[in-house]
This record gives structure tokens, C-alpha cells and sequence, in this order.
């Protein structure tokens, strides 16, 4: 029964599955030329790309073919050689900044070919389209570059990080067909020739058994590595948490009974205190298991959704709770 509710819920995953999907997301800009040109062209209108090229998306089974060790969403070259990396990112999971460094490392690697002089070196953009508003100010776009602490003088590193906020409510900052797209991210609603292509694409995508099958073989391994991953944490943190909250137990214990054995007598009082005592060790302890497993899900990788979700299935802690100890781990 197990593995048919497995199997039910990568169904219904698949048959929900949309633009901001991150298989459907590649799939979509990988495999049509003219939407990854148009988006770059949205996005960075400055540049006058007119063409794109070695366009390639995330494998999700094994290791990028480009750069061993990172995985992009999208990987793309312009006519130029100018480098990009093109990420879709559904939850605030507070680590952007390091993630876009990581990223732009591994560009940066291949951004100079032995021998070439530093200013050959092609430039690097690493874009993330955001669903929602990383820095909360409100801006549909962010971008980062590196000044000078001294002075407002701004240091050529190569590197341009651009932040996508689908969430913003004022767009009037930028174009309309950008508008129109970051607002299609938000609401799924396609209104204008780049959104209705690309819902149209993904009406298209969604009859290819061929690619449903690659989504649900896809979806049940996750599902079940995120399993197994998430009992082996759950028993070793459950089991060094509630050492721990034993252990606190007792030393409540004590402390409430010599307390309430100096008022109503020595005895019962040492009974009483152990036992509200290990009541709230033991809770703690459980919190501590909730905070360790946590920490080790994200060490490994998986998103602050599929966390939440491990920890709420195997614990007595609700979402709400789940997601205040994250953010009180997480943000800073």
C-alpha cells in the first residue's frame, strides 16, 4: 500500500506539475532555442544578445556533463562565449548568496582557457527567478556587483548575479514582456507571445509518455532516497536527543524535588520534580531530534519544503512549528 501511495502521489505531482516545476522548467528552455533567447533578451536587454547556443539542462541522475559537480538548471553561451546559468527557485531556503558564489565558481573555472590573458576572460551570469521576494524590498530585480568599501568605486570582476522576484507588486521598473513573464512565474497565468508559448509548450510536454516516465522515475527515486535518508537521520538524532533530554530530565527532576521536598514534604516532593521534570526534558529532547534532523536533511541538499515535509511525517510537530525552527536555523 506503501509504494501504490508513492506511486499515486508522483502521479499526482506529474499531473500537477508546471512552469516553475524544476524538470518542466529545463525541459522547457533547453529544448526550445527561441524561449531561452527571448528570456535572456527580457532579462538582460543591455547585452543585444541575438543568439544562444550549447543550451543544456540539469541532468537529474547524474552529475552535470559540463561542469562535474555543479548542477544548473539552465547552462547557456551567447554568441559571444558570455556564460549562463539560469535557475528556477520556488522557496526562500536564506542560503541565495552562497549558492549564487558556488555557482559562479564553477563558470568562473571555464570562463579562461589556459594561456589567455585575464581581460579575455568572457563574462559569467548566474540568474535566479525567484517566486518570491529574497530581499523584500519589493524590486521585480535585483542585481549584485562588487564595490569598493572605501568608496563607491565598483570592482570589474566578470561576475553579474541578477535576482528575479516574481512577487514584486510594481513593475513599472521594467519592461513589459518581463512584466509579463515574472507575473506568469507568480500566477501561471500566460499574457503575453513568451507565456502563451510557453504554456502552450508545456500542454505539449505533458502528452509525452516518454517524458512523464522520466518525471515519475525521477519523482519516486527522490521520494524514496528522501526516506530512507530521513529514517536514518530521525533515529540517529532521535536517539542522541532524547539521551540529551533524559539527561536534562533528571537534573530537572532533582532540582523540582529538593525544591518541592523543602515544602510538602522530602519524599513526594523528589517524586513529583522527576517526573515534571523528565516530562520537559523529554520534550526538549524531542525539539533537539526535530533541529538535528533539520540540519542534516539540508546538509544533504534537499529543499526547505522537502524537509518541512520529512520531519512533519515522522514527528508530532506540525508545519508551522516545523517552519519556525528551520527559520530560527537558517536565518539569519
Amino acid at each position: 500500500m506503501g509504494d501504490l501511495s508513492t506511486y499515486e502521489e508522483a502521479l499526482k505531482a506529474w499531473n500537477l506539475a508546471g512552469f516553475k516545476d524544476g524538470m518542466i522548467f529545463s525541459w522547457i528552455i533547453s529544448e526550445h532555442k527561441d524561449i531561452c533567447l527571448e528570456l535572456l533578451q527580457l532579462i538582460l536587454p543591455d547585452l543585444g544578445i541575438v543568439d544562444v547556443k550549447n543550451i543544456k539542462k540539469e541532468d537529474t541522475h547524474k552529475q552535470n556533463t559540463v561542469f562535474h559537480g555543479a548542477r544548473f538548471d539552465i547552462y547557456a553561451e551567447d554568441e559571444h562565449g558570455r556564460m549562463y546559468d539560469i535557475e528556477m527557485q520556488v522557496s526562500d531556503e536564506h542560503n541565495l548568496g552562497k549558492r549564487i558564489s558556488y555557482y559562479q565558481s564553477y563558470l568562473t573555472q571555464h570562463a579562461l582557457e589556459a594561456g589567455q590573458d585575464y581581460s579575455d576572460r568572457v563574462d559569467t551570469y548566474v540568474i535566479f527567478i525567484c517566486d518570491f521576494d529574497f530581499f523584500g524590498v519589493g524590486s521585480p530585480v535585483y542585481t549584485t556587483e562588487v564595490r569598493v568599501k572605501e568608496s563607491d568605486l565598483v570592482l570589474d570582476t566578470g561576475e553579474h548575479n541578477i535576482i528575479l522576484n516574481a512577487k514584486a507588486k510594481d513593475f513599472s521598473a521594467v519592461s513589459q514582456g518581463l512584466a509579463a513573464f515574472l507575473k506568469y512565474v507568480d500566477t501561471n497565468v500566460p499574457t503575453s507571445a513568451l507565456t502563451c508559448k510557453i504554456a502552450d509548450d508545456i500542454v505539449i510536454l505533458k502528452t509525452n509518455t516518454q517524458k512523464e516516465g522520466d518525471y515519475m522515475f525521477y519523482e519516486l527515486e527522490f521520494r524514496s532516497r528522501l526516506a530512507r535518508e530521513t529514517k536514518k537521520v530521525s533515529k540517529e538524532a532521535r536517539k542522541k536527543g532524547l539521551a540529551e533530554g533524559r539527561k536534562e530530565g533528571r537534573k530537572e527532576g532533582r532540582k523540582e524535588g529538593r525544591k518541592e521536598g523543602r515544602k510538602e514534604g522530602r519524599k513526594e516532593g523528589r517524586k513529583e520534580g522527576r517526573k515534571e521534570g523528565l516530562t520537559e526534558g523529554w520534550a526538549k529532547g524531542e525539539k533537539r531530534v526535530v533541529c538535528d534532523m533539520i540540519s542534516r536533511l539540508t546538509a544533504k541538499g534537499y529543499s526547505k519544503q522537502d524537509v518541512i515535509s520529512a520531519v512533519t511525517e515522522l514527528t508530532h510537530f506540525t508545519v508551522e512549528e516545523a517552519t519556525v525552527l528551520y527559520d530560527k536555523l537558517f536565518v539569519k
